[in-house]
This record gives C-alpha cells, sequence and structure tokens, in this order.
C-alpha cells in the first residue's frame, strides 16, 4: 500500500526517463561466475591447520594461559604451606579451609577489581568473627544456664554432651545470618564473594559452636578460624600482586585494542556484505526476511551480524571495566581523562557501523513491501507486476556495483585509520615495508602519486590525519556516481557541474517521466534514500575515525605517550568510588563474580528506581510527622516481600534443612563425623539470585562433581601418594578448570564447584598426612583413605546441591525460563526509556534549544549523557539475554518446550529498535552542527521546516511500556493495540514547502541526515510491529468478545447482537 512505503519523499515530480539496469544476460553471466567461484574445490587442510584451527575455537591464547596458571597457584602454595610444622600447628583440623578460601580469593581479577573485592572480603570475614564470637557467646551461655552443675571433684568429659539450648540457639543464630547476608547479596551484586565466604564462615561457626564448653574455647576457635581465612586471602593477594601481575588499566587498553580489530573487521565483513550484492541472485538470497531465523541468512549477512554482536558485547564489557580502569594507581602512559575520551571515540565510531550493519534489516523491509521474493499467486504475476519486480532488482544491483567501488576504496583509509590509532597508542608496533623481488619501484615507473608515496601520508606518521581528511573529502565528492546513477534511472539529465552549483545549474527531465506509476515512483525515492543513508553512515563513520586520529595525535604531541608515570585517581573519583561500593551496579562480566547458574543470564543491569518504585494507590504521600512515622513502618512488610528477602529466605531454608541435622539430638554427633558442612558450603556457593532452576543446570553440576571426585583419585595416585606430584597435578588440575570461569561464565558455578570439591579431597588427606590421624580425628571425626573419602565428598556435595535445587523450585520454582523473562521486560522497558530520551535530544537539537553540548549544565549534555548511561546499559542487558537464550536449546524441558524463537525474536527486534534510535540521535547532530556554522540558505530553510514536523511519537514510549509490563508480570496486552502509523515525513514537509525536497538539493548534508532519520523512523516502526507480534504470542491479548458457537450444520456462530435480543426476549417472557 502507498501508505506503507517506508520512505515517501519526492525529490522532483514524477517524471520518467531511460531505465538503465543490467540486461539479462550480464546478470546471468555475473551469477554464472558467482557460481564458478562457489564450485572450486577448497584445498584439504593439513593436520596442522587443522590443530590451530581447532586452538583458535578455543579461544586461548599466551596471555589467558598464563592467567589460568597464575589461578591454579593459591590452593597449591596453601597447601605446601601446611607441610610447615609451624603452620599445621596454627590450624591442624582447618586446614582444608585454607586451600578453599584460597581459591575463593580468585586472584585471576585484574587489579582494581581484586583490590575492591578483597577489601570487602576481609571485612566480611571480621565481621563474620565479630558475629561469630556474639554467636558463640550466647551458644556458652545457653549451655551453662540449662547444664546442671558437676559433683565436686568429678572430671568434665572430652566431648561436651548435647545441649539442645545452645543447638537452638546456634540454629536460629544460623538462620538468621544465612537470611540477611543473602538478602544483601541479591540487593547488592558485587558483593557476591564477600558474602560467599560469610557464609561459610558462619556455617563452620554455627556447626561447632553447638560443642563449645567455654567462651575461652569459643575465642580460641574463632581466633584459628580467622587466621585461616586470613592467610587463605593473603595467599590469593600475594599471588595477584607477585605473580603476572595484571592491572585493570592493562586489561581495558587490550580491550581497546581488541575493539580496533572488532572495527575492521566489521568494516570488511560489510564491504564483502556489499559486494555480494552485486548479483541478481545473490541481491534476492540476501533481502529474504530472517530477523527470527538467523540460520536462514546469507554468509555475508551472518558475518556482518556476528562481528556487530561481538562489537557490541565488547562494548558492554569495556563500559563496566572501564570505570574500575580509572580509580586504579597505576604506573603508565594514558590517564583516566585519556581513557574517557578514547572510549567517547570509539562509541562514536561504533554507531555508524551498526547503522551500516542495519542495510540487511532495511533491504528485508524493502523486500517485505515490494514483494520482491514472495511466491507468485494463484495464476502467476501480471506481466507489469513481473517487470517492476524484475527492474526493481536490476536497478539495486547497478547501484551496488558503482557504490561498492568507492566504498571499497575508502573503507580501505578508514581501516588505515584504525591502524593509525593502533601504532600511535604503541598498541601495535610498525611493520617494515618490504619490496618484493621482482616487483618494480612504484616511484620509478610513475604510476604512485607523489603525495600518496610520501612518508607522512603512512599509518602512524604525522601528516596521516591531514591525508585521512583530503581522502575522506575525496570520497565525499565521490558519492555523485551514485546519485547520478539514481537520476540516470529517473530519466535526469544533469549538468556535468550541477553538484558544484545545484543552485542554478540545470537539469531536463525525460519525456514522459509524469506518467510513472506511483508504485514505481516509492521504490525509486527508497532507492534514493538508501543510497544517501549508506553513504551517510561511511562518511560519519570517516569523520569519527578522523576525529579519533587526531586525539591520538594531540596525545602523542603532549608528550604523554612518550614515557611512563605515576597515574593517581583524583580525590573526587576515590569519593565516587567509595559511595559506588554500597550502590547498586552494573555486573558486567561474570569473570569477576561468580555469576549465575549454569545457562543463566550472565548479565545484572539496575535498571534504575523508577523501573521498581510503585505509586501506592492505597496511600496518599504523608502530610505530618504520624503519617510519615507509619510510612517507616511500612517499609518493613515492603522489605519482606520484596525479591531480595525471598532468595534470602530461600537460601536459608535451604542452609536449615540440612544445618538441622547438625541441631539435633540422635544426628549432631553424626553431623559432624561425617563432615555435613561441606553441603551447607555447597549450598551457599551454587544459590545465585540471578538464576533460576534447571533440570539441565543441576545435572552438569552433579556431573562436574562426579569429574572432580575422579579427578582427585588421578592427582592422589598417580604420583604414588607423594606430596609434591600431587601438589603439581592440583595446579595442572585447576589451571585447566579455570578456562570455565575465563572462556565459559555461563558455567561457572560448575566450574567453581569443581575447583572447590577436589581442593577440599586433596586438602584433606595432605592435612591429615601432615599432622597424624590421631589428631587429625581429635575432633571426632574418622579418617577415611582417598578411595573412600572421594566418594563421601561426592555424596555430601550432591546433598548440598540437591537440596539447593529443591528450594529453587519450593514454594514456588524460580525457572531459569522466568529470568530471562523478566530480563527481557527489563530491556523492553530499557529501550522505552531510550526512545523518550532519544525523543527529546532530537527535537532539542532541531528547536535549537540544546544549549552548549560541551557545558554539563545544558539541557543537551545532560540528554546525552542519559543517552549514553542507557544505551550501555541496552547493550550490557541485549548481549546477556543473547547468550541465555542461546542457550536455551540444550535445556530439557518439563512441559511445552521454550518458546526459544519468539525470545529470539523479540531479543532480534529490540537490538533493531535499539540501533536505529541511536541512528536518529546520531544524525540530528547534523542540525545542530548548521546552527553552529551556517551553511546554505536551504539547510537553515530546511532545519526551519523540520522543527513543524514532529517525526518522533511518544506512542511509541507507551507501548514499549506497555509491552514491559506485560512481559515482566505475565499479563495480556489490552484490546485492539496497535502500533502507530510510520509519521508521513516527506509529505508533511512538502506540504510546509513544496520545494524542499527537489532534485538541486540532494547533495546537502542535510539531505542525507533527513534520510537516514527518515528511514530509521520508519524501521522502527516496523520492528515495534513485529515486536508486538511476538509480544502478543507470549502472552496473548484481552479478548472482550462474545461468540456462541452452535453445533448445528445450518449455523455455525450467532452474533453478539443476535444472542442480547435473544436474551432480552427470555427476559420480557419471564
Amino acid at each position: 500500500m502507498a501508505e506503507d512505503a517506508m520512505l515517501d519523499g519526492q525529490p522532483g515530480k514524477y517524471e520518467k526517463g531511460e531505465d538503465s539496469g543490467l540486461s539479462g544476460e550480464d546478470a546471468s553471466t555475473s551469477a554464472g561466475q558467482e557460481r564458478d567461484k562457489k564450485e572450486e574445490v577448497s584445498p584439504k587442510r593439513s593436520f596442522g591447520e587443522k590443530v590451530k584451527g581447532m586452538w583458535a575455537k578455543t579461544g586461548l591464547n599466551v596471555p589467558t594461559v598464563l592467567l589460568m596458571a597464575k589461578g591454579g597457584l593459591p590452593p597449591v602454595i596453601a597447601l605446601a604451606m601446611f607441610q610447615s610444622t609451624s603452620v599445621a600447628a596454627l590450624f591442624p583440623t582447618l586446614g582444608y579451609l585454607l586451600g578453599i578460601v584460597s581459591v575463593l580469593g580468585f586472584c585471576i581479577m585484574p587489579r582494581a577489581k581484586f583490590i575492591q573485592t578483597m577489601f570487602l572480603d576481609v571485612i566480611s570475614v571480621c565481621l563474620g568473627t565479630a558475629i561469630g564470637l556474639l554467636e558463640s557467646y550466647c551458644a556458652v551461655k545457653a549451655r551453662q544456664h540449662t547444664t546442671p552443675p558437676l559433683p565436686p571433684g568429678a572430671t568434665p568429659p572430652l566431648v561436651p554432651p548435647y545441649n539442645s539450648s545452645a543447638s537452638a540457639v546456634c540454629a536460629i543464630w544460623l538462620f538468621v545470618q544465612v537470611y540477611a547476608v543473602n538478602c544483601f547479596r541479591a540487593k547488592f551484586p558485587q558483593f557476591a564473594f564477600p558474602t560467599i565466604i560469610y557464609c561459610i564462615f558462619a556455617n563452620v561457626t554455627s556447626t561447632y559452636a553447638t560443642q563449645f564448653p567455654t567462651v575461652k574455647y569459643a575465642m580460641s576457635f574463632e581466633k584459628t578460624l580467622l587466621e585461616v581465612f586470613l592467610l587463605g586471602l593473603g595467599i590469593a593477594t600475594a599471588v595477584s600482586f607477585l605473580i603476572f601481575p595484571v592491572s585493570t588499566r592493562k586489561t581495558v587498553l587490550k580491550q581497546f585494542e581488541a575493539y580496533i580489530g572488532g572495527m575492521r573487521g566489521c568494516l570488511k565483513a560489510e564491504v564483502a556484505y556489499f559486494q555480494s550484492l552485486e548479483d541478481a541472485e545473490s541481491f534476492r538470497a540476501s533481502i529474504t526476511q530472517a530477523k527470527e531465523d538467523e540460520a536462514e541468512r546469507t554468509p555475508q549477512a551472518k558475518a556482518v551480524k556476528g562481528a556487530v554482536n561481538a562489537l557490541q558485547a565488547q562494548h558492554g564489557k569495556l563500559h563496566g571495566d572501564l570505570t574500575f580502569a580509572k580509580r586504579e594507581i597505576a604506573f603508565g602512559k594514558l590517564g583516566a581523562n585519556e581513557l574517557k575520551s578514547m572510549f567517547e571515540m570509539h562509541r562514536r565510531c561504533i554507531l555508524p557501523l551498526i547503522g551500516l550493519s542495519a542495510v540487511i534489516d532495511i533491504f528485508e523491509h524493502l523486500n517485505e513491501l515490494n514483494a520482491i521474493n514472495e511466491t507468485a499467486p494463484e495464476g502467476g504475476w501480471q506481466e507489469a507486476e513481473e517487470e517492476l519486480r524484475k527492474q526493481t532488482v536490476e536497478d539495486w544491483v547497478d547501484y551496488m556495483r558503482h557504490l561498492h567501488v568507492n566504498f571499497a576504496d575508502f573503507a580501505d583509509v578508514i581501516d588505515e585509520g584504525l591502524e593509525h590509532v593502533l601504532l600511535v597508542l604503541q598498541f601495535k608496533k610498525p611493520e617494515k615495508k618490504k619490496q618484493k623481488k621482482g616487483e618494480p619501484d612504484a616511484a620509478a615507473s610513475g604510476n604512485e602519486d607523489i603525495e600518496e608515496r610520501a612518508e607522512d601520508t603512512r599509518p602512524g606518521s604525522t601528516g596521516f590525519a591531514e591525508y585521512l581528511e583530503r581522502r575522506a573529502n575525496k570520497f565525499h565528492s565521490g558519492k555523485e556516481i551514485a546519485l547520478r546513477t539514481w537520476c540516470e534511472h529517473r530519466g535526469i539529465d544533469l549538468a556535468p557541474d550541477f553538484f558544484d552549483h545545484p543552485a542554478t545549474a540545470t537539469y531536463s527531465l525525460h519525456v514522459g517521466e509524469q506518467d510513472e506509476t506511483y508504485q514505481r515512483h516509492q521504490i525509486r525515492q527508497r532507492q534514493l534514500y538508501m543510497l544517501l543513508y549508506m553513504e551517510y553512515l561511511l562518511h560519519q563513520t570517516a569523520k569519527s575515525v578522523l576525529a579519533y586520529v587526531r586525539f591520538v595525535d594531540d596525545v602523542k604531541s603532549s608528550g604523554k605517550l612518550s614515557r611512563k608515570r605515576f597515574l593517581m585517581p583524583g580525590k573526587k573519583r576515590i569519593i565516587k568510588w567509595i559511595q559506588s561500593i554500597f550502590k547498586t551496579q552494573d555486573v558486567p562480566d561474570d569473570n569477576d563474580h561468580t555469576g549465575p547458574d549454569v545457562g543463566g543470564n550472565t548479565k545484572s543491569v539496575e535498571l534504575g528506581s523508577a523501573y521498581r518504585q510503585r505509586k501506592d494507590p492505597e496511600h496518599l504521600p504523608p502530610e505530618n510527622w504520624i503519617e510519615r512515622f507509619g510510612d517507616n513502618i511500612r517499609v518493613i512488610p515492603a522489605f519482606f516481600r520484596s525479591p531480595e528477602s525471598a532468595f534470602g529466605l530461600r537460601v536459608a531454608l535451604a542452609t536449615i534443612s540440612i544445618g538441622i541435622v547438625a541441631f539435633l539430638a540422635d544426628t549432631q554427633h553424626w553431623f559432624l563425623e561425617q563432615r555435613g558442612i561441606w553441603a551447607l558450603i555447597m549450598v551457599a556457593i551454587s544459590m545465585n539470585p540471578t538464576a533460576g532452576s534447571s533440570i539441565f543446570s543441576f545435572l552438569l553440576r552433579v556431573i562436574g562433581t562426579t569429574f572432580a571426585m575422579l579427578v582427585s583419585w588421578c592427582i592422589w595416585y598417580i604420583p604414588d601418594q607423594k606430596t609434591p606430584g600431587i601438589l603439581v597435578f592440583l595446579w595442572l588440575f585447576v589451571t585447566m578448570a579455570l578456562f570455565i570461569p575465563l572462556k565459559k561464565p555461563q558455567f561457572i558455578i560448575v566450574g567453581m564447584i569443581s575447583i572447590v570439591t577436589t581442593t577440599m579431597i586433596i586438602g584433606y588427606q595432605i592435612e591429615v598426612r601432615k599432622v597424624g590421624k590421631q589428631r587429625a580425628t581429635s575432633n571426632g571425626q574418622p579418617f577415611y583413605p582417598v578411595y573412600e573419602f572421594a566418594p563421601y565428598r561426592l555424596a555430601t556435595v550432591i546433598v548440598g546441591l540437591t537440596t539447593a535445587f529443591i528450594w529453587t523450585v519450593i514454594p514456588y520454582p524460580i525457572t531459569e525460563h522466568s529470568q530471562i523473562r523478566k530480563g527481557l521486560g527489563g530491556a523492553l522497558y530499557l529501550s522505552a526509556n531510550y526512545y523518550s530520551i532519544v525523543h527529546e535530544l532530537a527535537n532539542s537539537r532541531i528547536r535549537g534549544d540544546e544549549g552548549n553540548p560541551d557545558d554539563k549544565k545544558s539541557p543537551g549534555h545532560r540528554l546525552e549523557k542519559a543517552r549514553v548511561k542507557v544505551f550501555s546499559k541496552m547493550m550490557l542487558a541485549l548481549n546477556g539475554l543473547r547468550a541465555y537464550s542461546g542457550f536455551q536449546k540444550w535445556e530439557v524441558p518439563i512441559g511445552g518446550r521454550f518458546p526459544r524463537k519468539e525470545y529470539n525474536g523479540i531479543i532480534n527486534h529490540v537490538q533493531g529498535i535499539l540501533s536505529f534510535m541511536s541512528l536518529v540521535a546520531f544524525a540530528s547532530q547534523s542540525f545542530r552542527q548548521t546552527e553552529q556554522e551556517p551553511g546554505s540558505h536551504w539547510t537553515e530553510d530546511f532545519r526551519r521546516v523540520m522543527e513543524s514536523a514532529n517525526f518522533t511519537s511518544h506512542n511509541i514510549t507507551s507501548l514499549l511500556s506497555l509491552m514491559s509490563a506485560a512481559i515482566s508480570g505475565g499479563l495480556p496486552l489490552p484490546p485492539y493495540l496497535k502500533t502507530p502509523k510510520p509519521y508521513q515525513l516527506s509529505d508533511r514537509l512538502e506540504e510546509i514547502d513544496k520545494d524542499i525536497l527537489s532534485v538541486r538539493h540532494i547533495n546537502e548534508p542535510c539531505y542525507a541526515a533527513f534520510a537516514v532519520i527518515q528511514i530509521s523512523t520508519r524501521c522502527i516502526v516496523r520492528d515495534l510491529d513485529h515486536l508486538l507480534t511476538h509480544v502478543k504470542s507470549l502472552v496473548g491479548e484481552l479478548d472482550f468478545s462474545f461468540h456462541v458457537v452452535s453445533t448445528s450444520d445450518d449455523s455455525s456462530e450467532i452474533t453478539l447482537w443476535e444472542t442480547a435480543k435473544t436474551v432480552r426476549t427470555r427476559e420480557k417472557r419471564d
């Protein structure tokens, strides 16, 4: 339909000329050549190449292997230290905890994150000691007050008898502590490791405090436990600082390097995709609708989408790590301000690259509008329709051939610009240019331009910025080729100097162009806007890279890259860091925090107070002190019904379900004897607030624990039970097991449980060997050889894992599916927030009331800062959802299958909306620039006309908010909900000024920006329409219609009106 056309501008009137496209012979020849290329047999890969390919798939490199080796050292060092008699004498029965705590110190974190986490770990241990002393004091006093005094001269027993009062006190303390600390953990994800360590401390104290006879004995035990934990954390700290130290700044710089490499790879993938559109057959295959199923896309399109997704994931991770890098004390070259500016440059570069990748989605939308690949209806296509479809493809192929040559050349120049950045920032060493043997000298042959041959035009040289700017301007003028081609297809003959003097130059229209159909006119207008869209974004990519090149040149000229210096965070930054510790934060990566369950959402995103706080419909705001006091009282029940309280209660119930065995008379001795404390430790490690229950994750945990048992046998017996060999094999296993937290964070719990289980088994055996069986069993725990001990530990750990799984299901299941549903609702909420910000930002730029963007108090600066913040949050959320959804294909469903296709469709369309909204904000900068640097008279008129044409809609914000609430709560959508109609921006502009979009102005900068906004707003509506369809299929739609279906043959349905009339008739009779 004409009103559904994506692009409806009108440069010029309906002017028709001779169509110039690919002839059938040319198209078939090109297609045949393409098929011949595909049929070429690739040479067989050698064994060495296969091994290299397998190694590349693992993602391992030398720094990662060294980091894994570093992570395997703390438990080995802890157990090696225990071979010292003086160390073993300090804690003879708790030595195995030393290795476990050193593992939980997680020394492989970058320095700034490690220091913050270690600081919190030490606080949690000290707090646990203080509360443990108070708990032990209460338990001892309860025992003393309920135990009759011994007769005179009687000797107290070595093992105190069971006391119900002391056990009850310890059970209450354990329940309250586990509940409180896990509520805190659910509220602040950055406290994952400290809360786990605290839970282990509380579990050990509570189970042993039931047998403390005196306060002095309790203090001695707590002192030993404190020393064990602090020594384990100290070992992790020493390894972190001394063995292959890795600063957060170094990690961030590596990420910047990888980010630049990702941009270069993305640009190359886009060039290859555009090249694939030069053949009619490939073009038809490339524009097939495949947003819900990526497998249907062509290899070139998959490569582009894969490169962009990887780039967005890198952006989200860098956003989280950059905060710590700016706070770190370091000895380096680039300060916090330089790192911040570099990240801003990267963000400026990624937006047009994302926009270029969105060409795939736009072509798919064009296919929907033009029915290029649709199956012919019964009776076939009409001759005119078939000719129009064929001509459309031929036009596009011709355009892409003209565009690709210029595009590929300029992409190489942009790639050189990014290489210049790598060289200047010393991320890459300059390569010496070697002339091939037999190759003629370009200078001698005269085939090389003197300017291009000059030394200062190479990447890394001082004059490269000017060279890049000249090439960028040259490309910008080269877009005239594509525009002239479009005019030729439209039957418009332009004067040779038309683009130099568009206001006065002449152009002629072919006779008969006014007879062109409206449908054909719309198709060609879309083609024009697409050409301008691609040219604008590539030119903006070049401008962003040029700004990056100038920035690094300025940093180099300032002398900051010539020498290293001490870098200290400022006072303001330190204060912000301290304040941020106790604020809810985004958790960008589970390499740094124990994250979700297997396959769980690896990203925890804080959505802001507005998402969680709700206005109370039952209470008005308080007006006096009595009402305010009552509001404070109501905070208590509000806390207890919060999700954080629910998670804390689940963990507390899971802990006490096992711990109750330690507090009953008939089972207390058995619990301590069989080391049931290990099951409690597994509960503390395995339960997580951002993960739900799944059979597959539970089975993987059991398999990981079983594997750890088998490995412990190998570690113990392969070196013939020799301690040095055992320690070497333990280091080797922990090193290999750390591959999971580093490279497969969705399996992090499995990896940690395997490492902790193996360390417990081996650590206990080494402890007994050192202190002797008599002293090791002095606490009443019998000794088992490793071939018996390992299966016992396996059974204990499985009990803990099973209990944790059960309490994730009871009283109602928190499934992983529900977690992704709520995460998707949060992403839709962020989309609504982001759209509202872009709406105001774009309109303020067009109105001219944005203010100075460099002024931190100006409206434009504050809106841009808010936009960037929400943009990064959405990147983080979508990356986590995409990874989680991809893992669901391995899930074992109970009942119906998980609607993975619908969820993938929603994720992809939300990603599309985010990309196109960002492009609207990005393109609107052109209108701001015209105010600062006034251009032509047309530019000022165009900007003035755009002020009165509202091209964004608040209805989209409302619709996204409704869908977010429906997905989050699992509620049906309101009835008759529809997406807003695409805004007829071109028609609106022509109503105001009929000559505003004339062909004379197609080379104006704002004209291309207008094309980007026009395409983006239409694609937002298109993605929103598909998004609404998917959400309706998931949650349903309220249906208030009333239908009575008859079972008779002559009548199948009675309408609502007929039914109402029948009811009224019966009421009268009654």
